[in-house]
């Protein structure tokens, strides 16, 4: 009679099993390092794995080696703490830097140094609408002014702020009082010129 054969046992295939065995060990290893990242800043040599499984009764010996590139090769992303940090640092100094202008406190003169009549009245009204309060609207008759500009005295901040903000809402430049209006009265001048 015959016996059924029987699949090998015995040394060899403990062999093939215990070097399965430190594959997935290795593996294992790799993965989980791959998964942890590693988010420093400084260059790291390459670092080698080495898992030897001794194959039972003594006959060899199998290796797996493996090498992980540098942490900061792996690093590519920034780190999540910095975000947070610039951006409130950014909000925060916009915030405290913006000067909050009170447009009350700075008085506003509007005045035609052109042919067109109502130019001045026209202007003010557009300066108005922007929330400013024109006190005064009149002509500028002691000499001609090429373009229309808002002038400020070069004293005051609060002046120059103002000007600038008239001059934006109307498309023109803002300038320092010249000679002939630096002794006029506190405020911001506009002097409109024909369009």
């Amino acid at each position: 009679m015959s016996t059924p054969e029987q699949p090998p046992s015995g040394p060899p295939l403990r062999a093939f099993a215990m070097v399965l065995i430190a594959l997935a060990i290795a593996f294992a290893g790799i993965g989980a390092m791959a998964l942890s990242g590693n988010d420093s800043e400084s260059e790291q040599q390459p670092e080698t794995t080495s898992s030897v499984a001794r194959i039972a009764g003594g006959t060899g010996a199998a290796s797996v080696t493996s090498a992980r590139p540098p942490a900061a090769a792996t690093s590519a992303r920034p780190s999540a703490a910095i975000t947070p940090t610039t951006t409130t640092t950014a909000a925060a100094a916009a915030t405290t830097t913006a000067p909050v202008l009170d447009k009350s406190a700075v008085s506003v003169r509007v005045l035609n140094n052109s042919t067109v009549s109502g130019l001045a009245a026209q202007t003010a009204k557009t300066i108005e609408s922007d929330g400013w309060t024109v006190g005064e609207t009149g002509n500028y008759a002691d000499g001609s002014v090429s373009s229309t500009t808002v002038y400020y005295s070069a004293s005051s901040p609060a002046e120059k702020a103002a000007a600038t903000e008239i001059a934006a809402t109307l498309g023109v430049s803002a300038e320092p009082r010249f000679p002939g209006i630096v002794s006029a009265s506190p405020g911001v001048i506009v002097i409109v010129t024909a369009p």
